[in-house]
């Protein structure tokens, strides 16, 4: 026995040194700092760092909590750790917004009069002078503004508390340096959280990211405008941190138990959405994210815990995130507890400065561990002090063959969990001659102007220390001519306004008038519009002094949209279904926002008074909402502008009929007067006047003659000039009477199946192989008595049930018109093209039901044309039921065409 307890003591004994030995590469890679970082000892501050903002002359200025907000700021000198008293604002600036001006100046609005009471004030700190002035007051009180910089110095501050608690300033306002003044967004009021996370985006509108859920997007030209955006994953983020690098913004825990979730979503992209990307090892409330020199994301502090600032579970281990490898590394642990009004800096040298939290005078600095590693960190010897959007400057530096990214962090303005003034850039650089040439960011969409901090960076991920560099306004190319929130001439009134709307000289003066966004059902509009037609239009009226060498066309609309300019088309979507004005759009799309460069090898504009003109469309009589908003950017040529006509409709491939009134459209620069309109019907060989000494207003209404041609061609010419200027339809168009086809008459027999199988995704399209399905004569259908061909129903109720059709056309198409019986929704395609919907707003797949029931309903419409080829056709329609207890199901269908002769 006791040899035995020996034995079991001296086993137990090696086990708990080779447990010890196992753990000791663990332990010693948490104690190592070359993996870790570093964290200095504790100091205390006379107040909370509650703002903490970096000036440009590389010391720290904070101010604290509460009755701090009345005490001196604090400058905090780095290198050596001396503090210094500044003068006081005057006023408590506790809870207010705070972001750098372009030439360096920091801008706080707001302050506290006590909680959930904000104030108006709005002052300026000079950090060369170290001195503050006061600025206009804002239009109300604000507690928890946020403050962002825009691309043209200005600066947007928006929400912020009033009065009470729940009572937001709804009023966007913009501060506008040149007169220390405020322009109110009076279109753009809305109710928003404490300290919104703000971001400019690539395309100049500001970024709502979190805390709630719903992004928005915000044109603060003119009045302003707001629009929906992209919905995060997490369903909110209450005193979660967000950061952009580049294009792209992250957003970091937040939320009420706080989550650990992370997303990304890039700014940049066409249609931007939330992506979620790795979760953080720690839930984490009240944290502070910070861009660090090598393209990471520093994360300290916060609590886990579920009360609003819980230091019973605190986080005091850092994590940082790096986004090119969607990683987290666990750094070495804080002293202190950072939470709720705790901020964290990012210093010139790369070190991070973080203190405050609730009652917390406490302070330390992180090392990461780039600054940990061997060997020496690349140096800046010298880098501009003032550098220009879009210019190449040199960064002298002995280092040049270790420099691997060349970064730009913009100087922090801290608070509440977020920074309103930081965003980080690689900038594009190549080896020189004593150092490296660097581009700086091509405009200041992707960088707004103010001071940066420039680091160098090796290969090792070990930065320089920065060099604070100034980056200037660059004024745009490009000139505003039409903002979102400007004023149109518009007709909601349901009346068929055919072509002639589209004329400079057409007379809206019956028309209503107000500001964008135009629509109604989202509750962003600044104008509200009637429901119930598909088709509304809209007209404007710009000025033009010079020839326009490029413009750019941004469009917000819901569900479609066609823009033109002078009657030239420019721009549409979702308009398949023709421009007629009884035509629904051809899909549907909420608050859909795009930006496009116009081509101008036909210029549609002219110098002097242009009209641009758009229709928007619903999908549908059930469409619940409607959206227009448009901008337009020009570029104009200095210096006479020459003579130019450019024919523009028609313009080849078009169909018309003898008789039938249509528009001949040109655009023109330079000085013409007066234009010769002509026919040719053998492709250019004759030529036949249809007008002479046109005024030159790029609109003639035009009588088509009764003549039979595939060869015609209409001439706009000159009248005048030393020498002849004309332009010529690009190719030939149809002229020729149009015979009525019952191509479809009720009755008609259809393939089907009934089966409650889906067949794929190409039963509609022509090359789909239907031998397998049966036959039967419309109307086709079960559960009322009056079907010709009686259709299987499956238990429960099939969603979809689908049929086809082959016709043969002998001509070109120039009328569609459909009639169709059904019960409880469809969808046509010809050709594979959907063409013609009722009640299928759920989706078109196989196991989605109609979005409403009907019975044996009949509607009518006009279909686009061009769907259709010459010869075989193939005509594809689901049918679709309302649940799975739906008792019946109806279909048939009619279709007469217009064909004319083709070439």
């Amino acid at each position: 026995m006791e040899r035995s307890s020996v034995g079991a003591r001296v086993g137990k004994l090696l086990l708990a040194v080779g447990t010890l030995l196992a753990l000791a590469p663990l332990a010693a890679r948490a104690a190592d700092p070359k993996l870790v970082g570093e964290w200095s000892p504790l100091t205390r501050f006379p107040v909370s760092m509650t703002h903490t903002h970096l000036l440009p002359t590389g010391k720290v200025m904070f101010f604290g909590e509460f009755d701090e907000g009345l005490e001196p700021p604090q400058l905090w000198e780095p290198s050596t750790g001396a503090l210094q008293d500044l003068p006081k604002a005057g006023y408590n600036i506790f809870c207010a917004g705070h972001s750098f001006l372009a030439d360096g100046r920091l801008l706080v609005t707001g302050g506290h009069e006590e909680s959930h009471v904000g104030l108006p004030d709005a002052s300026v700190f000079n950090p060369f002078t170290l001195t503050w002035s006061r600025t206009q007051s804002m239009n109300d009180n604000r507690w928890y503004p946020t403050n962002t910089t825009l691309q043209n110095g200005e600066v947007l501050v928006l929400s912020g508390e009033t009065h009470s608690a729940g009572s937001c300033n709804e009023l966007p306002q913009v501060w506008q340096p040149t007169t220390g003044t405020f322009r109110n967004l009076t279109t753009a009021v809305r109710d928003l959280p404490y300290y919104p996370r703000m971001f400019l985006a690539p395309n100049g509108k500001m970024f709502l990211a979190s805390p709630q859920r719903v992004s928005r997007w915000l044109d603060t030209e003119g009045t302003g405008t707001w629009y929906e955006g992209p919905r995060s994953a997490y369903v909110g983020r209450a005193y979660g941190a967000a950061v952009m690098y580049g294009s792209k913004v992250l957003i970091i825990g937040g939320g009420s138990p706080p989550t650990t979730m992370v997303e990304e979503l890039d700014l940049a992209a066409p249609s931007p959405t939330w992506k979620v990307r790795a979760p953080m090892a720690w839930p984490r409330r009240q944290l502070n994210a910070t861009l660090m020199p090598d393209g990471k994301v520093l994360v300290t502090g916060g609590s886990s815990g579920s009360d609003f600032d819980d230091d019973n579970q605190p986080v005091k281990v850092p994590e940082l995130y790096d986004p090119d490898t969607d990683t987290w590394t666990k750094l070495a642990p804080a002293a202190d507890y950072r939470g709720y009004h705790s901020t964290a800096l990012l210093l010139p040298d790369g070190r991070v400065l973080t203190g405050g939290g609730r009652n917390r005078h406490t302070a330390e600095i992180f090392t990461p561990p780039y600054l940990k590693q061997d060997g020496p960190r690349p140096t800046i010897q010298s880098a501009p002090a003032v550098i220009d959007p879009g210019t190449s400057f040199l960064v002298q530096t002995p280092n040049a063959a270790q420099v691997a990214k060349v970064t730009l962090i913009s100087l922090g303005s801290v608070t509440h969990a977020f920074d309103q003034n930081q965003r980080f850039l690689k900038l594009p650089f190549t080896p020189a001659s004593g150092g490296v040439t660097v581009t700086a960011p091509a405009s200041n969409l992707a960088a707004p102007p103010g001071y940066y901090l420039l680091f160098l960076v090796d290969g090792r991920g070990v930065p320089s220390v920065g060099s604070i560099v100034k980056l200037n306004v660059k004024a745009p190319s490009a000139q505003k001519t039409i903002v979102f929130s400007d004023a149109w001439k518009y007709d909601d009134r349901g009346i068929d306004q055919g072509t002639a709307w589209l004329a400079r000289d057409f007379d809206d003066s019956a028309w209503k008038s107000g500001p964008g966004q135009l629509g109604y059902g989202d509750d962003d509009e600044g104008t509200v519009i009637n429901e119930g037609s598909p088709s509304v239009y809209f007209r404007k009226k710009i000025t033009l002094d010079n020839l326009v060498t490029a413009a750019n066309l941004e469009v917000l609309y819901d569900d479609a949209i066609a823009v033109w300019i002078n009657g030239t088309l420019v721009f549409s979507r979702n308009m398949g279904n023709g421009t007629g004005f009884s035509a629904w759009a051809s899909g549907s799309t909420t608050n859909a926002y795009e930006r496009v460069s116009l081509p101008l090898t036909a210029n549609p504009f002219r110098v002097g008074e242009n009209v641009v003109t758009a229709m928007v469309k619903q999908v549908s009589a059930s469409s619940n909402d409607l959206t227009f908003a448009l901008g337009l950017e020009v570029e104009q040529a200095s210096g006479p502008v020459p003579d130019s006509v450019v024919l523009t409709a028609p313009n080849g491939g078009e169909v018309f009929q003898p008789g039938a009134s249509t528009s001949i459209t040109w655009s023109s620069t330079g000085t013409v007067a007066n234009v010769d309109l002509a026919l040719s019907t053998d492709g250019g060989a004759n030529w036949t006047p249809i007008a002479l000494g046109v005024a030159n207003t790029g609109v003639y209404a035009w009588t088509v003659p009764d003549v039979a041609t595939n060869q015609a061609l209409v001439r706009v010419s000159r009248v005048g000039g030393s020498t002849p200027l004309s332009d010529v339809s690009n190719a030939p168009f149809i002229i020729s009477r149009q015979t009525t086809v019952m191509a479809i008459p009720f009755r008609s027999t259809w393939k089907y199946l009934d089966t409650g199988v889906d067949p794929g995704l190409d039963w509609n399209m022509p090359v789909f192989n239907d031998s397998a399905w049966p036959s039967g004569a419309g109307q086709l259908g079960y559960g009322d008595g009056d079907e010709v061909t009686v259709l299987n129903r499956t238990t429960p109720s099939q969603p979809s049930v689908y049929f086809r059709k082959k016709i043969t056309v002998n001509g070109i198409v120039t009328q569609a018109n459909l009639r169709v019986l059904f019960d409880d929704g469809f969808a046509v395609f010809v050709n594979g093209t959907q063409v013609f919907a009722r009640n299928v707003d759920k989706g078109l797949a196989h196991d989605k039901y109609a979005s409403a029931g009907t019975e044996n309903e009949l509607v009518a419409g006009t279909i686009p044309t061009n769907v259709f080829v010459q010869g075989e056709n193939t005509l594809a329609v689901v049918v679709k039921q309302t649940g799975a207890t739906s008792p019946d199901l109806s279909f048939d269908l009619e279709l007469q065409l217009g064909v004319v002769q083709g070439p």
